[in-house]
């Protein structure tokens, strides 16, 4: 298999895995961490190896592997490899070209990267239903919503997009479990990794209808999605103080060991709000909701059509998911974490987000009628991240500078081409810098 992003939290826990389970790691790339990358490599010889840092080239130390350098040559190495696996742990906007180029290839896409969907789920629906049904596809629409019309049912949606795209977030990943029953168990296995059903061979129609109707009745109706959110470093800082909090006290997450933008993007809940986009597209709803679940061992629920209510509860560790994505046979036959006690269940409590403390949570719905303003969120969201790693900012500025920015573009459409994305990107970072000339 391929791992793009392979020195960051993702990528060295997918190799954990992938060297328990005896998986062949292709292809290896990350961003600037060399000396990572040297040991990645001592360790699991892939043939290819990809740094998007042309500066650090000289530290690398390749031993055997091919070497590609900088996003284009990450592409070339993609098209090259024979896995038909790719894990996508790139972080940020980076991520993006590497999963629609995977797709475009016809590799199964083990999903990480959350601006994919974030900022073009559109863009991947279209590229998977080109695969199956190229002529139900109506190029000549200016709007993604939620009656995105195909000749799909609602029900082979869901199952067609679960050959080709598998999330490791945990909330995505437990939805997944939940709706599709004992599917993540039993069946997933041969039908995510069917290497017969590929961009390069298609499929038929005579398969696609056998698809549909396997797996239909595999899929749980929901009336209602929820994730949870542990609530970030800031949960308990009293509200006067969160506008002047300070990088150190934003990267103390209580549950979860992360990467620095994703503690952030906690504090702010803009992760958040990510994963109720990232949920819209691959569930193809609007009814997601988030709650405040401070120990992390909730990470979703399903409310069903009949009343029940199901949840998926484990501890807080991504190589669950993960496990699943690389293999998911393997996962349910050899792999566990760590078993959570009953005495544990007693103290889960659930809240309701308070905006006063989450204010860009507001916003939730706004996102959800207009997802075009995922690429908004994201884009202004890296701005202000970068400067406030390197204390240019204050954390107030994200409460401040997202929403104007949302409100500014609410009326623009959907772009219907990459170069679309490009181009609005471009607009919303100037609007963004132009917002952000006060804190100078």
């Amino acid at each position: 298999m391929v791992i793009l992003g392979s020195t960051g939290s993702i990528g060295v826990n997918a190799l954990k895995v992938a060297k328990q389970f005896a998986i062949n790691i292709e292809a290896l790339s990350c961003g600037n961490n060399i000396k990572l990358l040297n040991e990645q490599i001592k360790t699991f010889h892939p043939k290819f190896v990809g740094i998007n840092d042309e500066s650090a080239l000289h530290l690398l130390q390749p031993f055997d592997s091919k070497v590609f350098v900088g996003q284009e040559g990450i592409i070339k190495m993609l098209q090259q490899c024979q896995s038909h696996k790719v894990l996508n742990a790139v972080v940020g906007y980076a991520g993006l070209q590497f999963s629609l180029n995977a797709l475009d290839l016809g590799k199964n896409l083990i999903l990480a990267n959350k601006e994919s969907l974030v900022i073009a789920g559109g863009l991947l629906r279209e590229k998977i239903l080109q695969d199956f049904v190229p002529q139900s596809i109506n190029h000549n629409s200016k709007k993604h919503n939620t009656t995105f019309q195909d000749s799909l049912s609602h029900d082979c949606w869901d199952t067609l997009l679960l050959q080709r795209i598998f999330p490791i977030d945990s909330e995505h990943f437990s939805l997944y479990a939940l709706l599709h029953n004992n599917m993540v168990h039993d069946s997933l296995d041969s039908l995510y990794h069917n290497k017969n059903i590929t961009r390069n061979n298609g499929i038929t129609n005579k398969n696609k209808n056998k698809i549909s109707r396997d797996l239909r009745h595999s899929f749980k109706k929901f009336y209602q999605l929820y994730i949870t959110a542990s609530g970030g470093a800031l949960r308990d800082v009293p509200l006067e103080r969160i506008p002047h909090a300070m990088l150190n006290d934003v990267l103390k997450h209580p549950t979860w060991n992360m990467g620095k933008k994703i503690t952030i993007d906690s504090a702010s809940l803009v992760n958040k709000l990510y994963e109720t986009l990232e949920a819209f597209w691959l569930f193809n709803t609007t009814k997601i909701h988030a709650l405040i679940e401070r120990s992390s061992i909730v990470h979703a629920l399903v409310e069903s059509n009949d009343g029940s209510l199901d949840a998926y509860i484990s501890y807080a560790d991504m190589c669950l998911p993960i496990a699943y994505g690389l293999d998911t046979k393997k996962a349910k036959e050899h792999f566990n974490i760590q078993k959570i006690g009953i005495k544990e269940l007693c103290g889960i409590q659930f809240q309701e987000i308070d905006t006063n403390r989450y204010p860009l949570w507001r916003y939730k719905n706004l996102l959800l009628e207009k997802p075009h303003l995922g690429i908004v969120l994201n884009t202004s969201n890296e701005i202000l991240q970068d400067l406030f790693l390197n204390a240019k900012i204050p954390f107030g500025a994200f409460i401040e500078v997202i929403p104007q920015a949302l409100l500014y573009f609410e009326q623009e459409i959907y772009p219907q081409t990459l170069n679309d994305i490009l181009c609005f990107r471009q607009e919303i970072i100037k609007y963004t810098n132009a917002l952000l000339k006060k804190y100078q």
